[in-house]
C-alpha cells in the first residue's frame, strides 16, 4: 500500500474518533437552541476579517516569493492551495500552490515549494508570537502548558536552523557534502537546501523579517476576530476576547496532525476542548466550531475551485511536476 494512502486512512480514522469525542455527550437539541439564537446582523462579519487574513497571508508570501512576484499571482495561489487542502487528501494544498505559483513564474518546483515552507515558517512564527501576546494569565491544563513548551522549542530550533542557512558559504557548504555522497535522495536535498537560500537571501534583512512576522501575525489576528464574531453571532459572552487569539494560535498548531480532508473532526474536538478551558460548555463550543469552520471553508473552498478551473489546474499534473522535479534534482548539482 502507498505511502499516501496510508496516511489518508490513518487522517480518516483520527478524524472520526476526534469527532466522536467532539459529539460525546451533546444533545442535538442543545445545539440547535443555540443556532436559534444566531444574530443575523453579525453573521456575516466574520467573513470581511476571513477575507482580510487571506490578503495578508497572499501578500506575506508574495515578499518572500520575490520582488516579481505579483500579490494578485500569490493571492490565486493560495486560494487554489486551500482549496486542495480542503477536498483532497494527503494534504496536497502546499504543493498544488507552489505548483500554480511555478507555473505563473516559470519557476522551478523545488523553487516555487521553498518559498511555500518559508511562508509556513512565518505563519508559525505569527502564530508563536500571538500565543505569547495572549497567554492567559490563568493556569492552564498541565497538557496544554507541555504543549506550548514543546512548540516553543521546536519553532526556536527552526529560527536557529533558518539564520544558519541564511549565511551563503554554511548553505552551499552543506548542499556540497550532500551533494557527493552517491544518494538520489541526499542529492535532492541538496539542491532544495540552494533553492531554501536563494529565497533567504532576499529577505535576509532583520527588519523584513520582523515586518513579515508582523503580517503573519495580524493576519491570525485577523482570523481570531473572525472566531470572537461568530462567538458573538451566537449570543455567547462567557469568554473575553483576550482568550480568542490564544485558542486560535493553539487551534491551527494543533490541526498539523493528519485529518481528512478539511481538518473535520479535528477542528471540532480542538476548539470544543480550548473553549471548555475557559468556560465554554460543549455544546456551545461545538456550535461555535461548526459555525466558524465553515465561514472560511465555504469561501476558500467555492472561491479556491474557481479558480482551479481557471487555471486548468488537475491534480495528476501536480504529481507529474513534483516527480519530474525530483528526478532532475536527483543528478548531483554542479
Amino acid at each position: 500500500m502507498k505511502k499516501h494512502t496510508l496516511l489518508t486512512i490513518f487522517g480518516f480514522a483520527i478524524s472520526i474518533v476526534l469527532l466522536y469525542f467532539a459529539l460525546k455527550g451533546v444533545a442535538f437539541y442543545e445545539i440547535w437552541a443555540t443556532l436559534k439564537k444566531t444574530n443575523p446582523a453579525l453573521a456575516f462579519v466574520p467573513l470581511c476579517f476571513i477575507g482580510a487574513a487571506i490578503c495578508l497571508s497572499s501578500y506575506k508570501w508574495s515578499i518572500i516569493a520575490g520582488a516579481d512576484v505579483k500579490f494578485k499571482e500569490t493571492f490565486i495561489a493560495m486560494l487554489i492551495g486551500m482549496f486542495a487542502n480542503n477536498v483532497l487528501p494527503a494534504r496536497l494544498g502546499e504543493v498544488a500552490r507552489g505548483y500554480v505559483l511555478s507555473q505563473k513564474k516559470g519557476f522551478s518546483f523545488t523553487y516555487a515549494f521553498a518559498s511555500v515552507a518559508l511562508d509556513r515558517f512565518f505563519d508559525l512564527t505569527g502564530l508563536l508570537l500571538l500565543t505569547l501576546l495572549f497567554f492567559p494569565r490563568a493556569s492552564l491544563p498541565h497538557a496544554i502548558s507541555e504543549a506550548i513548551y514543546v512548540i516553543v522549542g521546536v519553532l526556536l530550533f527552526c529560527v536557529f536552523l533558518i539564520i544558519l542557512l541564511s549565511r551563503e558559504s554554511f548553505a552551499n557548504r552543506l548542499s556540497a557534502r550532500f551533494a557527493a555522497i552517491e544518494k538520489s535522495f541526499l542529492s535532492r536535498f541538496a539542491k532544495r537546501l540552494i533553492e531554501v537560500q536563494e529565497n533567504l537571501k532576499r529577505i535576509g534583512s532583520p527588519l523584513t523579517i520582523i515586518y513579515l512576522v508582523l503580517i503573519s501575525a495580524c493576519a491570525w489576528l485577523s482570523m481570531s476576530i473572525a472566531l470572537y464574531f461568530v462567538i458573538r453571532a451566537l449570543g455567547i459572552t462567557s469568554v473575553s476576547f483576550r482568550a480568542i487569539p490564544f485558542v486560535c494560535a493553539l487551534l491551527n498548531f494543533g490541526i498539523s496532525i493528519p485529518s481528512s480532508p478539511g481538518y473535520v473532526g479535528v477542528y471540532q474536538f480542538l476548539l470544543v476542548y480550548l473553549l471548555s478551558i475557559f468556560g465554554v460548555p460543549k455544546y456551545e463550543g461545538f456550535t461555535i466550531s461548526v459555525l466558524y469552520h465553515a465561514s472560511w471553508y465555504v469561501p476558500y473552498t467555492v472561491v479556491g475551485f474557481f479558480f482551479s478551473l481557471r487555471e486548468h489546474l488537475r491534480v495528476r499534473d501536480i504529481r507529474r511536476f513534483e516527480a519530474t522535479d525530483r528526478a532532475i534534482g536527483s543528478s548531483p548539482l554542479s
